[in-house]
Protein backbone atom coordinates (compact mmCIF):
# COMPACT_ATOMS: atom_id res chain seq x y z
CA UNK A 1 0.00 0.00 0.00
CA UNK A 2 2.84 2.41 0.85
CA UNK A 3 4.39 1.85 -2.58
CA UNK A 4 1.02 2.38 -4.29
CA UNK A 5 0.48 5.65 -2.45
CA UNK A 6 3.97 6.94 -3.30
CA UNK A 7 3.50 6.04 -6.97
CA UNK A 8 0.09 7.75 -7.00
CA UNK A 9 1.58 10.89 -5.47
CA UNK A 10 3.99 11.00 -8.41
CA UNK A 11 1.66 9.95 -11.24
CA UNK A 12 -1.37 12.00 -10.18
CA UNK A 13 0.32 15.45 -10.26
CA UNK A 14 1.87 14.68 -13.66
CA UNK A 15 -1.55 13.71 -15.04
CA UNK A 16 -3.21 16.76 -13.49
CA UNK A 17 -0.53 19.09 -14.88
CA UNK A 18 -0.85 17.63 -18.39
CA UNK A 19 -4.64 18.02 -18.31
CA UNK A 20 -4.45 21.54 -16.88
CA UNK A 21 -1.96 22.69 -19.53
CA UNK A 22 -3.84 20.95 -22.33
CA UNK A 23 -2.87 21.57 -25.96
CA UNK A 24 0.44 20.03 -27.02
CA UNK A 25 1.32 18.99 -23.45
CA UNK A 26 -1.72 16.75 -23.00
CA UNK A 27 -1.37 15.63 -26.63
CA UNK A 28 2.18 14.40 -25.92
CA UNK A 29 1.24 12.93 -22.55
CA UNK A 30 -1.63 10.87 -23.93
CA UNK A 31 0.46 9.77 -26.90
CA UNK A 32 3.19 8.50 -24.57
CA UNK A 33 0.63 6.77 -22.34
CA UNK A 34 -0.96 5.16 -25.42
CA UNK A 35 2.28 3.97 -27.00
CA UNK A 36 3.51 2.49 -23.70
CA UNK A 37 0.14 0.85 -23.11
CA UNK A 38 0.16 -0.67 -26.59
CA UNK A 39 3.70 -2.00 -26.13
CA UNK A 40 2.67 -3.59 -22.81
CA UNK A 41 -0.34 -5.18 -24.49
CA UNK A 42 1.68 -6.61 -27.37
CA UNK A 43 4.36 -7.87 -25.01
CA UNK A 44 2.02 -9.91 -22.78
CA UNK A 45 0.52 -11.49 -25.90
CA UNK A 46 4.05 -12.21 -27.19
CA UNK A 47 3.16 -10.35 -30.37
CA UNK A 48 6.26 -8.23 -30.79
CA UNK A 49 7.01 -8.53 -34.50
CA UNK A 50 8.95 -5.49 -35.63
CA UNK A 51 7.00 -4.85 -38.80
CA UNK A 52 3.64 -5.00 -37.00
CA UNK A 53 4.91 -2.86 -34.12
CA UNK A 54 6.26 -0.29 -36.58
CA UNK A 55 2.99 -0.01 -38.50
CA UNK A 56 1.03 0.38 -35.25
CA UNK A 57 3.40 3.08 -34.00
CA UNK A 58 3.18 4.94 -37.31
CA UNK A 59 -0.62 4.61 -37.33
CA UNK A 60 -0.83 5.98 -33.79
CA UNK A 61 1.35 8.96 -34.74
CA UNK A 62 -0.87 9.62 -37.77
CA UNK A 63 -4.01 9.31 -35.66
CA UNK A 64 -2.77 11.82 -33.10
CA UNK A 65 -1.69 14.15 -35.89
CA UNK A 66 -5.15 13.93 -37.42
CA UNK A 67 -7.08 14.68 -34.23
CA UNK A 68 -4.84 17.69 -33.63
CA UNK A 69 -4.44 19.18 -37.08
CA UNK A 70 -7.04 17.63 -39.44
CA UNK A 71 -10.18 16.76 -37.42
CA UNK A 72 -12.17 15.24 -40.28
CA UNK A 73 -14.00 11.91 -40.04
CA UNK A 74 -13.16 10.97 -43.61
CA UNK A 75 -9.44 10.96 -42.86
CA UNK A 76 -9.99 8.70 -39.84
CA UNK A 77 -11.84 6.17 -41.97
CA UNK A 78 -9.03 6.17 -44.52
CA UNK A 79 -6.36 5.84 -41.82
CA UNK A 80 -8.08 2.94 -40.10
CA UNK A 81 -8.75 1.20 -43.40
CA UNK A 82 -5.14 1.56 -44.55
CA UNK A 83 -3.89 0.42 -41.14
CA UNK A 84 -5.85 -2.83 -41.37
CA UNK A 85 -4.83 -3.38 -44.99
CA UNK A 86 -1.13 -2.84 -44.21
CA UNK A 87 -1.33 -5.30 -41.32
CA UNK A 88 -2.70 -7.90 -43.69
CA UNK A 89 -0.07 -7.12 -46.34
CA UNK A 90 2.70 -7.58 -43.77
CA UNK A 91 1.09 -10.85 -42.69
CA UNK A 92 0.96 -12.04 -46.30
CA UNK A 93 4.62 -11.20 -46.88
CA UNK A 94 5.77 -12.80 -43.62
CA UNK A 95 3.14 -15.49 -43.09
CA UNK A 96 5.78 -18.00 -42.03
CA UNK A 97 6.84 -15.79 -39.13
CA UNK A 98 3.57 -14.07 -38.26
CA UNK A 99 0.34 -15.81 -37.32
CA UNK A 100 -3.18 -14.49 -37.96
CA UNK A 101 -3.50 -14.18 -34.16
CA UNK A 102 -0.55 -11.78 -34.12
CA UNK A 103 -2.29 -9.58 -36.65
CA UNK A 104 -5.55 -9.62 -34.69
CA UNK A 105 -3.76 -8.72 -31.45
CA UNK A 106 -1.95 -5.91 -33.23
CA UNK A 107 -5.12 -4.40 -34.68
CA UNK A 108 -7.15 -4.85 -31.50
CA UNK A 109 -4.43 -3.31 -29.32
CA UNK A 110 -4.29 -0.23 -31.55
CA UNK A 111 -8.03 0.44 -31.28
CA UNK A 112 -8.49 -0.76 -27.69
CA UNK A 113 -5.68 1.38 -26.29
CA UNK A 114 -4.50 3.95 -28.81
CA UNK A 115 -7.84 5.09 -30.20
CA UNK A 116 -9.91 4.86 -27.01
CA UNK A 117 -7.36 6.64 -24.79
CA UNK A 118 -7.16 9.49 -27.30
CA UNK A 119 -10.68 10.42 -26.20
CA UNK A 120 -9.10 12.08 -23.15
CA UNK A 121 -7.46 14.59 -25.45
CA UNK A 122 -10.60 14.92 -27.59
CA UNK A 123 -12.71 15.83 -24.54
CA UNK A 124 -10.09 18.31 -23.34
CA UNK A 125 -10.12 19.96 -26.79
CA UNK A 126 -13.85 20.72 -26.65
CA UNK A 127 -15.28 24.03 -25.49
CA UNK A 128 -15.12 23.94 -21.68
CA UNK A 129 -13.16 20.73 -22.09
CA UNK A 130 -10.80 21.84 -19.32
CA UNK A 131 -13.73 21.11 -16.98
CA UNK A 132 -15.43 18.22 -18.77
CA UNK A 133 -12.26 16.14 -18.96
CA UNK A 134 -12.29 15.65 -15.18
CA UNK A 135 -15.49 13.63 -15.47
CA UNK A 136 -13.36 10.91 -17.12
CA UNK A 137 -11.06 10.57 -14.14
CA UNK A 138 -13.73 11.11 -11.49
CA UNK A 139 -15.74 8.26 -13.01
CA UNK A 140 -12.70 6.00 -13.15
CA UNK A 141 -10.46 6.81 -10.21
CA UNK A 142 -13.06 8.09 -7.73
CA UNK A 143 -15.01 4.90 -8.34
CA UNK A 144 -11.88 2.85 -7.72
CA UNK A 145 -11.14 4.65 -4.45
CA UNK A 146 -14.72 4.57 -3.16
CA UNK A 147 -15.06 0.92 -4.15
CA UNK A 148 -11.89 0.06 -2.24
CA UNK A 149 -13.07 1.63 1.02
CA UNK A 150 -16.67 0.43 0.61
CA UNK A 151 -15.46 -3.09 0.00
CA UNK A 152 -13.09 -2.92 2.95
CA UNK A 153 -15.85 -1.74 5.31
CA UNK A 154 -18.91 -3.57 4.01
CA UNK A 155 -17.73 -6.13 1.46
CA UNK A 156 -19.09 -9.66 1.91
CA UNK A 157 -20.24 -10.99 -1.46
CA UNK A 158 -17.72 -11.49 -4.25
CA UNK A 159 -18.33 -9.56 -7.44
CA UNK A 160 -16.24 -11.61 -9.87
CA UNK A 161 -14.24 -14.17 -7.90
CA UNK A 162 -12.58 -15.74 -10.92
CA UNK A 163 -11.42 -12.40 -12.31
CA UNK A 164 -10.74 -10.24 -9.27
CA UNK A 165 -11.14 -12.12 -5.96
CA UNK A 166 -10.89 -9.00 -3.79
CA UNK A 167 -13.73 -7.09 -5.46
CA UNK A 168 -17.13 -7.27 -3.81
CA UNK A 169 -20.67 -6.37 -4.82
CA UNK A 170 -20.85 -3.93 -1.90
CA UNK A 171 -17.62 -2.32 -3.07
CA UNK A 172 -18.94 -2.00 -6.61
CA UNK A 173 -22.14 -0.34 -5.37
CA UNK A 174 -20.19 1.99 -3.09
CA UNK A 175 -17.82 2.89 -5.93
CA UNK A 176 -20.71 3.66 -8.27
CA UNK A 177 -22.57 5.80 -5.73
CA UNK A 178 -19.37 7.57 -4.68
CA UNK A 179 -18.45 8.41 -8.26
CA UNK A 180 -21.98 9.67 -8.91
CA UNK A 181 -21.94 11.92 -5.84
CA UNK A 182 -18.48 13.34 -6.51
CA UNK A 183 -19.17 13.83 -10.20
CA UNK A 184 -22.49 15.51 -9.42
CA UNK A 185 -20.85 17.83 -6.89
CA UNK A 186 -18.18 18.72 -9.42
CA UNK A 187 -20.86 19.41 -12.04
CA UNK A 188 -22.71 21.66 -9.59
CA UNK A 189 -19.54 23.70 -8.97
CA UNK A 190 -19.03 24.15 -12.73
CA UNK A 191 -22.66 25.25 -13.20
CA UNK A 192 -22.43 27.67 -10.30
CA UNK A 193 -19.24 29.37 -11.42
CA UNK A 194 -18.66 28.72 -15.14
CA UNK A 195 -21.52 27.31 -17.24
CA UNK A 196 -24.72 28.60 -15.68
CA UNK A 197 -27.08 27.77 -18.58
CA UNK A 198 -26.75 23.99 -18.13
CA UNK A 199 -27.51 21.96 -15.01
CA UNK A 200 -24.27 20.07 -14.93
CA UNK A 201 -25.05 18.65 -11.51
CA UNK A 202 -27.59 16.30 -13.08
CA UNK A 203 -25.33 15.57 -16.04
CA UNK A 204 -22.47 14.96 -13.62
CA UNK A 205 -24.47 12.44 -11.61
CA UNK A 206 -25.44 10.58 -14.80
CA UNK A 207 -21.86 10.55 -16.06
CA UNK A 208 -20.55 9.49 -12.64
CA UNK A 209 -22.99 6.60 -12.23
CA UNK A 210 -22.76 5.26 -15.78
CA UNK A 211 -19.05 6.04 -15.97
CA UNK A 212 -18.41 4.09 -12.76
CA UNK A 213 -20.12 1.05 -14.25
CA UNK A 214 -18.05 1.42 -17.42
CA UNK A 215 -14.90 1.89 -15.33
CA UNK A 216 -15.49 -1.33 -13.44
CA UNK A 217 -16.07 -3.23 -16.65
CA UNK A 218 -12.86 -1.70 -17.98
CA UNK A 219 -10.99 -2.99 -14.95
CA UNK A 220 -12.63 -6.42 -15.09
CA UNK A 221 -12.05 -6.81 -18.83
CA UNK A 222 -8.35 -6.08 -18.30
CA UNK A 223 -8.35 -8.62 -15.47
CA UNK A 224 -10.04 -11.18 -17.73
CA UNK A 225 -7.26 -10.78 -20.29
CA UNK A 226 -4.61 -11.14 -17.58
CA UNK A 227 -6.26 -14.26 -16.17
CA UNK A 228 -6.31 -15.89 -19.59
CA UNK A 229 -2.64 -15.07 -20.02
CA UNK A 230 -1.82 -16.09 -16.43
CA UNK A 231 -0.10 -12.81 -15.53
CA UNK A 232 -0.54 -10.51 -12.54
CA UNK A 233 0.18 -7.16 -14.17
CA UNK A 234 0.74 -5.77 -17.65
CA UNK A 235 4.09 -4.35 -16.62
CA UNK A 236 6.12 -2.91 -13.76
CA UNK A 237 6.53 0.71 -14.86
CA UNK A 238 4.50 2.05 -11.92
CA UNK A 239 5.57 0.43 -8.62
CA UNK A 240 2.61 -0.89 -6.67
CA UNK A 241 0.27 -0.52 -9.63
CA UNK A 242 1.90 -2.49 -12.42
CA UNK A 243 2.02 -1.10 -15.92
CA UNK A 244 0.33 1.82 -17.64
CA UNK A 245 -2.59 -0.42 -18.58
CA UNK A 246 -3.08 -1.48 -14.97
CA UNK A 247 -3.56 2.19 -14.02
CA UNK A 248 -5.50 3.37 -17.08
CA UNK A 249 -7.64 0.28 -17.82
CA UNK A 250 -10.78 1.96 -16.45
CA UNK A 251 -10.00 5.30 -18.14
CA UNK A 252 -9.97 3.45 -21.48
CA UNK A 253 -13.70 2.81 -20.98
CA UNK A 254 -14.75 6.10 -19.37
CA UNK A 255 -13.00 8.41 -21.86
CA UNK A 256 -15.15 7.53 -24.92
CA UNK A 257 -18.28 7.50 -22.74
CA UNK A 258 -17.68 11.05 -21.49
CA UNK A 259 -16.83 12.25 -25.01
CA UNK A 260 -20.09 10.78 -26.29
CA UNK A 261 -22.22 12.22 -23.47
CA UNK A 262 -20.69 15.69 -23.73
CA UNK A 263 -21.17 15.74 -27.51
CA UNK A 264 -24.77 14.51 -27.34
CA UNK A 265 -26.13 16.21 -24.21
CA UNK A 266 -24.13 19.43 -24.26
Amino acid sequence: MKTRIISSLILFPITVLAIFLGDIWLWMFMFVVSIIGMSEFYKVFKSEHRALLAISAIALICYYMLIEFIPHDGFFVMLFGMYIVLNLIIFTLQHKKISPQNVMVNIFGFFYIGVLLANVYLVRSLEYGVFFVWFIFISAWACDTCAYFSGMLFGKRKLAPTLSPKKTIEGAIGGTIGAGVISGAFGHIISAHVISDVNLAVVGVIIGLVGAIFAQFGDLSASAIKRHLDIKDYGNLIPGHGGILDRFDSVIFTAPLVYFVVQVLL
